[in-house]
């Protein structure tokens, strides 16, 4: 576990997201409980998954008070936006999906640290792009993952795995591989 102070700050160093941006963000995860809030004189202990949260609100660059609806929004996300009901567990959500492919990258996977996630502002979606291989898109179930960026005016951002990855390698330590 490590501090939400250090998570701002890693998130800073590594990802360039502005602590004065990134605090207000994690401050509204926070009162709507998608994060930790610690208690008087103690501070909130993040995890892996939470420091994800708050990287996917930030990257999604909405108006602070849609922050909560993008996380939530990357929790709802599937592969190709299909319906996972009653689906094989083996088939992962955003959210696994892209805490495996981190975990690679820490890990020191060569293939997964040249990776990248590209998060979609305006159709709340997401696509892994991994070398040598299709994107992996997902979406929220009923939307068409291929037609994401045909929705008119498309705003995404890019972020390095490795930069996420060593992000949390400095937060939480070193994987040992």
């Amino acid at each position: 576990m490590a501090t939400l102070n250090a998570a701002l700050d890693a998130i800073e160093r590594h990802l360039n997201f502005p602590r004065s941006r990134s605090t207000g963000v994690s401050r509204r995860l926070q009162e709507a409980i998608l994060l930790p809030s610690g208690a008087p004189g103690v501070p909130p202990d993040m995890d892996d998954d939470n420091v994800l949260d708050l990287v996917v609100a930030l990257a999604s660059d909405t108006e602070l008070h849609n922050a909560v609806d993008a996380v939530e929004a990357f929790h709802r996300m599937t592969p190709g936006g299909v319906s996972l009901v009653d689906a094989p567990q083996s088939i992962p959500s955003a959210p696994i999906a892209v805490a495996i492919l981190i975990e690679d990258a820490r890990a020191g996977v060569a293939d997964a640290r040249k990776s990248q996630i590209e998060i979609s502002h305006n159709a709340s979606a997401l696509a892994l792009h991994k070398p040598a291989a299709q994107a992996v898109r997902f979406c929220m179930p009923g939307q068409d993952a291929g037609h994401w960026a045909s929705r008119g005016h498309h705003k995404s951002i890019t972020l390095n795995v490795a930069a996420i990855a060593d992000a949390l390698d400095d937060i939480f330590g070193k994987v040992i591989a």
